[in-house]
């Protein structure tokens, strides 16, 4: 059945997706320029007007859609982050296969170096504890920025799911550069990056949980952490601190092992959303708002857990072909077909009015790639690349992607959302968000060249 099923996936899938550009690197270009226009530096030409200097604490960061008025006015840190990877590694692409432009090359470096260099070094947007011997670094979900560029509100403490995406962003641009300052950048940030990995590693309990500050320790948090982990242990081998590396890596396989007793041990393949601090139980939430959303995969998707083991292929399979409180997860047929649920809520009463648990997200369809591929290539079941190459039609297709600039006059990005029951889609076509446009490149990467995307390497 799972294999039937695919295979009706991938054709309904295929029959409603547009041509593709004129091959895989143009959609790499057209979504890595995308990206440099969410940056809040000279490779946005509105802010390039406003001649904002790069000392300036929003000068760097990537806005979540793309910037119009010159303004950094929407930021998530976390999001910032996987957004400059996608440009890492779409850029990267691009470069190794000769298919980059003078202006793309122009626009990338100044976004990359921008976020690099200097937002991310720039203290006014971390949060800093512990004194000079025994600093800990961390970087909040939230941060608003003035009309001028200054920091108008944050929040008052770091999240360390927010500040591992930042580390495992950090090391990527140690690895990935395009403006020739590999080894200044590895020396010069090692300092804060071991900062950044001692607050994560604070936030890990006696269970070897990551936890936020009210004590809840979320599957996603915990799998950033593992990466992020397995990255810092990378970097501080490359700067010759072996024992650092040997405590670190140590910590990722201690909090790697601390996920399993997150898997739901029913019949859904599934990781439940978080320790709960009060009673130290996996849960999906409080009763009577319990949510399933993409969490339940992070642990395959960003390298936490291994992807051969024999419960990753039962989450595969339920993502595709299960069904949670009161839809499939995997929309089965018909236009939207191999599209996704971002989440669904057991009691749609606590959401009256809100219908989006039936929603279609295209994001999470790419998310889903990335864990579906690595456990193809891990148990040689390769049935699942069909399953995969579904959830990426669907994302290519029905007027989501903004290929050819039908949403507005600018490139790139992805509507968000469609209703499957009334064919609505998202109504403010500009919030075209800087992760789905990263986990674009990242399904790509894995689809089109069947290059890996390792967050912890």
């Amino acid at each position: 059945m799972p294999l039937l099923l695919a295979a009706l996936l991938v054709t309904a899938g295929a029959l409603h997706s547009k041509p593709s550009r004129a091959d895989k690197d143009d959609d790499l270009s057209i979504e890595s320029h995308y990206l440099t226009q969410c940056s809040c530096t000279e490779a946005n030409d509105t802010v390039k007007a406003q001649s904002i200097a790069n000392t300036q604490p929003a000068y760097g960061v990537f806005n979540d859609w793309r910037i119009g008025n010159g303004q950094a006015d929407f930021v998530r840190p976390g999001e910032a982050a996987l957004g400059s990877i996608g440009l890492l590694v779409g850029y990267h692409q691009l470069l190794a296969d000769g298919r980059s432009t003078a202006d793309l090359d122009k626009r990338a470096r100044a976004a990359l170096s921008g976020f690099f260099t200097c937002w991310i070094p720039n203290a006014a947007n971390r949060i800093d504890k512990g004194d000079a011997s025994h600093k800990r670094t961390g970087f909040p979900q939230q941060i608003a920025y003035s009309s001028r560029f200054n920091v108008s509100s944050k929040d008052a403490d770091a999240n360390p799911g927010v500040t591992s995406e930042m580390l495992i962003a950090m090391w990527k641009y140690a690895q990935l550069t395009p403006n020739g300052d590999k080894v200044a950048y590895r020396q010069g940030q090692y300092a804060l990056a071991h900062q950044m990995a001692d607050y994560i590693n604070s936030r890990v309990g006696a269970d070897n949980l990551v936890h936020d500050n009210y004590g809840n320790a979320y599957t996603s948090d915990t799998s950033y952490a593992v990466a992020a982990f397995h990255a810092f242990a990378h970097w501080a081998q490359a700067q010759a601190d072996l024992d650092t590396a040997t405590y670190y890596n140590a910590q990722a396989a201690l909090v790697s092992k601390a996920l399993a007793p997150l898997q739901d041990p029913g019949p859904w393949g599934n990781y439940k959303r978080y320790q709960d601090a009060a009673d130290n139980k996996p849960t999906y939430g409080p009763a009577g708002s319990e949510t399933v959303d993409q969490t339940g995969f992070a642990p395959y998707e960003f390298d936490a857990r291994p992807p051969g083991e024999a419960y990753a292929r039962a989450v595969a399979d339920w993502w595709d072909t299960g069904s949670s409180w009161h839809h499939t997860v995997t929309q089965q047929t018909g236009p939207y077909a191999g599209g996704v649920h971002q989440q669904d809520y057991k009691n749609n009463a606590t959401y009256a009015g809100t219908p989006n648990g039936r929603y279609l997200y295209p994001g999470p369809g790419f998310q889903l790639i990335g864990a579906e591929w690595k456990i193809a290539r891990a148990t040689g079941d390769h049935a699942l690349d069909a399953r995969a190459r579904a959830h990426y039609n669907f994302a290519r297709s029905n007027g989501f992607w903004n290929a050819d600039k039908h949403l507005d006059l600018y490139a790139g990005g992805f509507n968000d959302w469609v209703d499957p029951q009334t064919n609505a889609q998202q109504p403010e076509t500009y919030k075209r968000f800087v992760d789905t446009s990263a986990y674009f490149i990242f399904a790509t990467e894995m689809i089109e060249f069947s290059h890996d995307v390792n967050f912890g390497d």
